[in-house]
């Protein structure tokens, strides 16, 4: 019998100290031993944390990238275009806490990195499923001056097959097929291509109508392009600004002007319909032409003396070098401040002519003998009395 208790006090005793052993134990401030149990969860809740908040921003990025993709938020940075930066950070954010403590399991790496990629790709099959159908719609339309060419911008579901149209007046002059990658689409089209004439006239009156059309499964989209589309210089004007000296009498009968030359400008762009060269009483009293951006060679002759004298100059898109920029205003053809000196045209009174011959990189070559203008220096400068002078004037 004394050895069947014993038996069970030996028991009890194994037991108490096995739950002692799984016991945690703590000592207070005040050198108490507290005793707390075990959770036994076996949860690391800052890892979960990190892990949950991957998850839903991964997902959050992933229908952004995928299903309103096309969206602009600034310059041509589209919402589709976070899909690598948003993949690698939220993969970051997953293994967070593996990162602040530096610890660092390649394996464990490797796998997390391959789920997110193998989840990419089903949404992604999701979406090119559900979007199979979606119209390709067109982004911008933009001239490009370097190469003489329009830049075309598209966004689509991925894969979508398209084709592009460029119409002129209705009629389709140009045809390109291509294929959506990425949420993006994009095709340059020389203006040889199609190019007809101005889209206005100097008034902003339409004239042509351009307009680029894109076919796709899910529909047609399409948009004018007018507003780039005036190219050809079809007026230019010449006026000048008479640069003399007053020589006083010696006998103090009055003074009079010697001339010394002219200053020179010239002015282009559209003049259809009612641009119109007149000058009189020294200044330009006509109406000029609409400036308009576009590339041209010209030549200016100033005929009428018994020198020719000849002016050659280049615009890249109304802008020509050492000159200024024709596609706003007037520009002096002596960008130094300079003028043409008398000796180098002038002959004796009469009208010149100030020959202009604008040869379009896009449309017809110019020649307008348009700007004429009389002189009267030698019957001014005969008399000294400046009060009877006659200032130049159109012929």
């Amino acid at each position: 019998m004394s050895g069947l208790l014993d038996k069970a006090n030996k028991a009890a005793e194994d037991k108490e100290e096995t739950e002692v052993v799984d016991a945690v134990v703590e000592v207070s401030t005040e050198g108490k031993v507290v005793s707390e149990p075990s959770s036994g969860s076996g949860l690391n809740m800052d890892a979960l944390k990190f892990q949950i908040g991957a998850v839903v921003g991964f997902i959050i990025t992933m229908i952004l990238v995928f299903f309103i993709d096309t969206i602009v938020l600034f310059g041509d940075f589209t919402l589709d275009d976070l899909f690598v930066p948003g993949v690698i950070l939220w993969w970051l954010v997953f293994n967070g806490d593996d990162l602040k403590k530096q610890e660092f399991d390649a394996k464990k790496l490797g796998i997390s990195f391959g789920t997110f990629v193998i989840v990419t790709g089903m949404i992604a099959g999701v979406a090119i499923f559900s979007g199979s159908s979606a119209t390709v719609t067109i982004s911008e339309i933009a001239y490009d001056g370097d190469d003489d060419e329009i830049d075309l911008s598209f966004y689509g579901p991925k894969g979508a097959e398209y084709t592009i149209e460029v119409l002129v007046n209705g009629k389709v002059e140009y045809t390109h097929d291509a294929t959506i990658s990425i949420d993006k689409g994009s095709h340059s089209v020389s203006l040889d291509d199609f190019w007809k004439g101005n889209a206005e006239n100097m008034n902003g009156k339409g004239l042509i109508d351009y307009e680029i059309r894109v076919t796709s499964d899910g529909g047609e989209d399409s948009m004018t392009f007018d507003d780039i589309m005036n190219r050809e210089v079809d007026t230019a004007f010449i006026k000048v600004a008479e640069e003399y000296d007053i020589e006083n009498d010696p006998n103090d009968q009055g003074n009079r002007k010697v001339y010394k030359g002219i200053y020179v400008e010239m002015i282009v762009g559209m003049g259809t319909p009612n641009a119109e060269f007149d000058f009189k009483d020294g200044i330009f009293t006509g109406t000029t032409p609409q400036p308009i951006e576009s590339d041209w060679d010209a030549t200016i002759r100033v005929l009428g003396g018994e020198t020719t004298h000849v002016y050659e100059l280049t615009a890249d898109e109304g802008i020509a070098n050492t000159y200024g920029d024709f596609n706003f205003n007037w520009v002096s053809l002596h960008p130094g401040g300079g003028y043409l000196d008398k000796d180098d045209f002038y002959g004796n009174d009469g009208c010149y002519t100030f020959e202009i011959t604008i040869e379009n990189e896009h449309g017809s070559t110019l020649v307008s003998t348009d700007s004429q203008i009389r002189f009267y220096w030698e019957d001014n400068s005969a008399d000294w009395d400046t009060s009877n002078d006659k200032p130049a004037e159109a012929c």
